[in-house]
Parts: C-alpha cells; structure tokens; sequence
C-alpha cells in the first residue's frame, strides 16, 4: 500500500501543465510512461514518505516532465512557422514549478547554517566537570571489530558456500560486551537456494581467548540481504516508511535470540537534525514486527540496549560542539568550539555492577588538526540518547594522541602490530586510554595501556597466558595506586636485596633475588637505566602479584647505578 502512495504522490510531478482540448492526450502520455517507472522506484529506493522533505521527491518526476513539455514547445515553435494551426505548447509553467521546488530544495540545504543554534539544542546534553564512574575492568573492551571479524570469519565452516558474515555490532547481551553479526546471503543464487539465514555469529568483546560461537536457532527469513518483501529494511518500510529508518541492528533478547531493532526518525531542520520518533522491534523468524514510540522507551524490554545509532550519536556530538555559537563563529573565530577528536563513536560500558551501562563514547578536542590533548569526552545513553560531556579531562591526551603514543612504542613498532579502537576508562582511579593491538590480518596480540595525563604507555606481554591481565598489572605498577582489577590479585610489598639471575624477553626483565623463590617482572619503559641492571646489583622495589602469580615491579633502585 505504502508503495501505491509514494506512486501516486510522486505522479503529482507528471501534470500536464499545457490545459488545452489535447490536455488528457498529454497527460494519459505522461501516465503510461512514468506510473510504471514509479513504482519500481518506490519499491526499490523505498523513499521515505516524511513532510516536508518528501516534497522535493516531485523533482523527480517534474523534471523529466518539464525537459519532454519544453522540448515538445520547441517542436511546436517550429512547425508553426509552416502551419499555421499548430498551437504552441506553454513552456513558463514548467520552468515556474521547477524553480520553485529548486528553492524549497535550496532552503532546506541552508536551514542548518541558519538555525545552527537550534541544530546545537537538537541533543541533549548536561555538562558535568565531576569525574566520570569508575570502570568494571571486568567488562573492559578489549577485543576490537578487527578481531571479532577474524574470529568469526573461523566458524563459518560449510555455510560459508551460501552466507557470509554480515556487519558486526558491539552489545550487551547478559551483562557482557560481544560483538555479533548476522550471517547474509552472498547474492541473488544463494538466497533463491536457501531463502532463510541459519542463525549469528556471537564473539566475546571482553576476552580475547573465547571461541566465537556459530548460534542458529529459528532460520531467519528477515535479514538485510533478503531479497522482495523478505528484505529487511523492505519488510518494515512498507509499514512504517512514513518515517525515515534511520538504523536496523541485530540484537540478543533474554534467551539470546536474535532480534532486529530498527530505528526511526525524522529530520528536524532541513535536511538533518534528526530526531528518533520510534522504534520497531522485528522478530527476523516471522516477521511480527512491534512499534514502540519515544515516548513509551520506558517500557522498552530490559535486552534493548542499543537504539540511537552510532551515526547519529556522532552527529549530535558534531552539532553540540562545532555550533557553540552558531555558523559563523564555527568557521571563522571558533571561540569555545569543540569537536569530536575522531570520526566514530565506540559502544562501552560505563560504570560499575549494577550500575553500568551501555553507552556511546567519544573524546573531544579542538578544531586544531595537530591538537593532541582533550577538551573533554562523552557518554551518550545509547536508548535515551542523553549526552552527558565530562571536561575534567581538559589537557589530557586524547585518543589520536594515545594512539600515536601507543604506535610509537618500541615493542610495538618491532612486533608490526596495530593500535585499535582506543577507549578512555578510569583504571587504578586513573583516566586510562585501552588500546587493543592487533596483527595485520586482524588477529588479537595484546593490550597497550595509556596515562592519559602524561602519555606513558604499558603494553602487555603477548607472551604471557592473559596479555591483558599482564598489562594491568604492570600498570597498577605503574601509577602505584588504587585498588586491584578483577584480573590482579592483591599482595602488593617492598623488597630488598641482591639480584641472582636476570633476563629480558619481549622488553621484560626478569630477575631472581638470592634468598627468595620469586620470579620478578620490570618494564623498564619508562626507565632505561633498568636495563643496566646486573647479577650481582643490590636493588630496592615494590611488586605487586598478579593473577598468573607473577610479581610486577615498580619503583625499581639499583644501589650499583647513579
């Protein structure tokens, strides 16, 4: 039905402005030629049918109208100097109803550099110069998109002849971050072959060394790559196209079954300033599909924790930041603007326990293209798309900075690995960039952690059982205090006395002291004359044990060097 509207809407574009005793002639013309072009359009484009926006859609077919009914004037004119009879067919009409659809386009274009201001109010945000909550290190993003895209790629097996794996999204499913993605059809063949989709593809974004699990439960006939009316983003258009489908994400429900959750919008001042108006939730076995408004998001089920889309989030950063002050003092004098330091917003949990929550972050700097430090970050509640921009962090290293700072460490740069997806938590009471790295085919090697304050990097053995659990422990180490991670056990003591045995591996030091059975660990980074250290050397310092039981060290002396 939708689609018969959007054709008999845009075929308001083919009137036949010419109303002489030939007009039905021309306009039964138009019809048989454009009513079929239209409604493959509206099934394939599937235009969203919001207003006023929708009227620039007449251009569509206006002007095509506009170029035949001229061109047939121009015949006219000139068959008319040899008959007579021949009645001119009237251009002005025309070129008048195209000027003026042109202008109402042009207006909506400049509607936001008018109303940058209110484009800036489009979110809502809440300034809060506090601390943000301390992190749950034991839901710490650790495992980036590369990764989960390696892993998964592993399960597929057999199914891979007819599916692929489809975009990987980050969400909570049980408390938990996992990235999941849908398997798609390869093409046109394969779903002809098979019409339904076996199940997902689930990775752990919080530990690196879990399996990815292939899940199938009841075969998914609404997925993205679905063709017809079995295609997804078809399936709720034709329903609910009078608003624009702004997202369409795959999520876990409480018994872990897929769910589709597609968001909708509409713009608000010209062409952007979009506001989500609803959201559609879509069971991709059967196609039942249920409409919950922004208004009713309270009653939404506990599992929805992702309806605001990245895309968005990113915008409203943009909008909240660039347009302190309206247009021009974003283009010219910049005074107080702020923007997004990076042009992707990273899906975390914020907080602790029972309080987390899942989130959109992103850290703020200056317009500055070489500008490395913060001027604040933000949390975005990913279902009710409130902001709250935290400036405490205002001088520290942003996440371009603690990137740059994490590649150019020299046990990164020897092993090729790449820094990914660098995420600010508050780690040891400390504002503390993670940077997962990673080898070129995607595959997870370790964990870098970055001080924000100061840009001092600790990257954990790759070596090691648990890269990551070494790295936290070498940055407890590090800064020296707060309390133990999840993933750290406690056991923090100063010792003294005469090196044994010592040796480096992978830019650790390992040593033994005379009279003790332990076996100590010293990233010496941040002190070269570390790696002078000899058997034989008096030594103080201070450890901490891991959870593999090793003995990180900080505050490491060597009586023997100045």
């Amino acid at each position: 039905m939708l689609v018969l509207i959007v054709t008999a809407f845009m075929a308001l574009g083919l009137i036949n402005l010419d109303f002489s005793r030939s007009w039905w002639r021309g306009q039964r013309t138009r019809l048989l030629v454009g009513i079929p072009i239209l409604l493959v359009y509206a099934y394939v484009e599937m235009p969203a049918l919001v207003f006023p926006q929708a009227v620039t859609l007449l251009l569509l077919t206006l002007i095509p109208n506009a170029v035949y009914s001229i061109g047939l004037s121009a015949r006219n004119v000139i068959l008319s100097r040899r008959v007579v009879s021949i009645r001119r067919t009237p251009a002005l009409p025309y070129i008048v109803a195209v000027a003026a659809l042109i202008v109402f386009a042009a207006i909506l274009g400049i509607a936001p550099l008018v109303d940058a201001s209110g484009l800036r109010d489009v979110p809502e945000v809440a300034t809060s110069n506090s601390l943000p909550p301390s992190s749950d290190l034991r839901h710490v993003r650790v495992v980036p998109e590369e990764s989960a895209i390696f892993s998964g790629d592993k399960v597929v097996g057999q199914l891979g002849t007819y599916y692929r794996v489809g975009t990987y999204n980050i969400q909570v499913e049980g408390g938990r971050l996992v990235w999941v993605a849908p398997l798609e059809f390869h093409g046109f063949v394969q779903w002809l072959a098979r019409r339904t989709s076996p199940g997902v593809i689930i990775v752990s974004a919080e530990d690196p060394n879990a399996n990815a699990e292939l899940r199938q439960r009841s075969p998914m006939t609404y997925v993205p790559s679905a063709l017809f009316n079995d295609n997804l983003y078809r399936h709720v258009y034709l329903t609910y196209g009078f608003e624009q489908i702004l997202e369409t994400t795959l999520q876990l429900d409480d018994a872990g079954n897929p769910r589709y959750l597609c968001t909708l919008g509409r713009p608000t001042i010209g062409w952007i300033g979009q506001k989500v108006t609803a959201v559609v939730i879509v069971d991709p076995a059967t196609g039942a599909m249920r409409r919950v408004p922004r208004a009713d998001f309270a009653s939404l089920p506990a599992w929805v924790k992702r309806v605001y889309p990245p895309d968005l989030a990113l915008a409203y950063n943009e909008w909240f930041g660039l347009y302190v002050h309206g247009w021009w003092n974003a283009q010219l004098a910049k005074r107080d603007v702020h923007v997004p330091a990076r042009d992707e917003v990273f899906g975390m949990l914020a907080g602790g326990g029972a309080a987390n929550s899942f989130v959109w972050f992103v850290d703020h700097t200056s317009p500055t293209v070489t500008n490395q430090s913060m001027t604040g970050f933000t949390y975005m509640d990913t279902v009710t798309g409130k902001i709250t921009y935290y400036t405490s962090t205002g001088g520290e290293f942003n996440s371009i900075g603690a990137q740059q700072a994490v590649a150019s460490n020299p046990l990164v740069r020897q092993g090729r690995l790449l820094p990914t997806q660098p995420i600010l938590y508050t780690v040891f009471e400390q504002n503390t960039w993670v940077v997962p790295l990673v080898a070129d085919t995607g595959k997870y090697q370790t964990l870098a952690l970055v001080q924000a304050k100061n840009g001092r990097v600790v990257v954990g053995n790759a070596a090691a059982a648990s890269p990551q659990t070494d790295a936290f422990a070498q940055y407890q180490a590090l800064v020296g205090g707060g309390q133990p991670a999840a993933n750290v056990t406690a056991g923090e003591r100063t010792y003294s006395g005469t090196i044994d045995r010592i040796a480096s591996s992978n830019g650790t030091l390992y040593f033994t002291l005379r009279g003790e059975p332990a076996i100590f660990a010293l990233t010496p980074g941040d002190d070269p004359r570390a790696l002078l250290a000899r058997s034989g050397d008096r030594v103080t310092f201070r450890s901490v044990r891991d959870a593999s039981g090793r003995l990180a060290v900080q505050q490491f002396h060597d009586a023997g060097l100045p």
